[in-house]
C-alpha cells in the first residue's frame, strides 16, 4: 500500500514551459536573435541550461544565462501555473491519508510553491538546499534517501512521480517505485524502458494506481 508520494515539481504538477519560453525570448532579445516558440522550448524541457542555449539560441554563452537568471523570477510569478488536476488530484490523495512531497533540483522550491499556492498541499518540499542542508543533484538518490529517512517511510511504500528521465532514474536508486508523467519529452514506451513502474498522461491517473495498488496488497 502506497503511504508516501513524492513528486517532482516542473512539467510534473505545474507548467513552467511558458516561463522558460519568457526567460529565453528576453536573452533573444537582448542579444538581437530570433525569439523561441513554445514548441521549440518544450523539446528542451528537462535539459540543462546550457544544453537550452544550444538548442534555442544556437550555442551556449555564460552570460546568456546570467541573463536568463536575472529576469526569471519575475517571469515564473507570472507565468508558472499548476496543471488543471493538480490540486483536485492533490486534495483526495490528502483525503485518502497518504502523505505528500516534492523533491526537486531547484535548490530552494519552497518559494515558487508559495507563490503558486501549492505549498499547503504538501508535508515536505525538498531541493538541493532545504530542508536538510546542500544535498546533491537529481539523479543522485540522496535527496530521496534523506526524506524517508525523515519520514520514516520505506522505500517499498514510496513513489516517485516526474517527468524526465532522471526522476526514474532517482527512483530506481532510491528503491522507490517510480511513476513517469508525459507531460514533458518522454513518452510511455520510453518511461517503460527507462524501467519505470507506471506511466501516466494526466496526475489524476495516480488516483486508480494507489486504490488498485491497495487493493492487491490485500489479496
Amino acid at each position: 500500500m502506497i503511504k508516501l508520494i513524492v513528486f517532482d515539481h516542473d512539467m510534473t504538477i505545474v507548467d513552467s514551459s511558458y516561463a522558460i519560453q519568457a526567460g529565453f525570448n528576453y536573452v533573444a532579445r537582448h542579444e538581437g536573435l530570433p525569439e523561441v516558440s513554445h514548441e521549440l522550448t518544450m523539446k528542451y524541457i528537462a535539459t540543462p541550461i546550457p544544453t537550452f542555449c544550444e538548442g534555442l539560441l544556437g550555442e551556449y554563452r555564460p552570460e546568456w544565462v546570467k541573463l536568463y537568471r536575472e529576469c526569471n523570477e519575475k517571469f515564473e510569478r507570472e507565468l508558472i501555473k499548476p496543471f488543471d488536476d493538480t490540486i483536485p488530484t492533490l486534495k483526495i490523495l490528502r483525503e485518502m491519508g497518504i502523505k505528500l512531497a516534492v523533491l526537486s533540483n531547484r535548490e530552494t522550491p519552497r518559494r515558487v510553491l508559495e507563490r503558486t499556492g501549492l505549498d499547503e498541499y504538501f508535508d515536505e518540499i525538498v531541493g538541493a538546499l532545504e530542508p536538510f542542508g546542500h544535498l546533491p543533484y537529481k539523479p543522485n538518490p540522496a535527496m530521496m534517501n534523506a526524506l524517508l529517512q525523515h519520514f520514516n517511510i520505506p522505500a517499498s511504500v514510496t513513489v516517485y512521480v516526474g517527468d524526465a528521465d532522471l526522476d526514474i532514474i532517482t527512483a530506481i536508486a532510491s528503491g522507490v517505485r517510480g511513476i513517469g508523467i508525459t507531460k514533458g519529452n518522454f513518452t510511455r514506451p520510453e518511461f517503460r524502458s527507462l524501467g519505470a513502474w507506471k506511466s501516466i498522461d494526466t496526475l489524476s491517473e495516480i488516483i486508480d494506481i494507489v486504490k488498485k495498488d491497495a487493493v492487491s496488497k490485500k489479496k
